[in-house]
């Protein structure tokens, strides 16, 4: 009789256990995805992407299907342009996000991310333009436990651009972190 008493205290234990895991697991992911925001900003967007990517990453902006054939179209891009590239971030180029929404399969090999980015470019005449949008990243989890992105890109939104605008200002929608 003590026995079926532990055994049915444990199984009312499991979903408590796995709750807990399961903050752990979006806090985790949470911390990747501010981890690969710094990184951007430190190492530049290619960079940092090539630092967080799955081999078997899906990225939609370069149509590459793989870490690998990412590596190969960013390596073309840098021989194509004109001068020597520094290393680094591109000061012409600044991207920031923020997640609104984190959450992680319950078995914890899968999550997503989505938020708000702002992207300021440079024109060559030297004025900044702010782009801001929303993005989608899903994650995995690899063999050794670190959160690898396997696919980035931002959803399509409405066309009407008072609806989006007001969207994004939202009060509601965490404002990316300055750079």
């Amino acid at each position: 009789m003590k026995s079926i008493r532990l055994l049915l205290l444990a199984l009312a234990l499991i979903p408590c256990a796995r709750a807990s895991d399961h903050e752990k697991d979006c806090a985790e992911l949470a911390k990747a995805e501010k981890s690969f925001c710094e990184q951007t900003a430190a190492m530049g967007f290619d960079d940092a992407f090539l630092a967080n990517m799955a081999d078997d990453c899906f990225v939609p902006y370069r149509l590459s299907l793989t870490r690998a054939e990412f590596d190969s179209k960013v390596k073309a891009a840098r021989e194509k342009a004109a001068g020597p590239r520094k290393p680094g971030p591109d000061p012409d180029f600044k991207l920031v996000w923020a997640p609104y929404k984190v959450d992680v399969s319950r078995d914890g090999t899968l999550g997503y991310t989505w938020g708000r980015f702002d992207l300021t470019t440079r024109g060559k005449d030297g004025k900044e333009s702010v782009d801001t949008g929303i993005y989608l990243t899903i994650w995995k989890r690899n063999a050794g436990g670190v959160w690898q992105v396997a696919f980035d890109g931002s959803p399509e939104l409405p066309t009407d651009a008072a609806k989006v605008k007001a969207f994004l200002e939202r009060t509601d929608l965490p404002r990316p972190p300055k750079a």
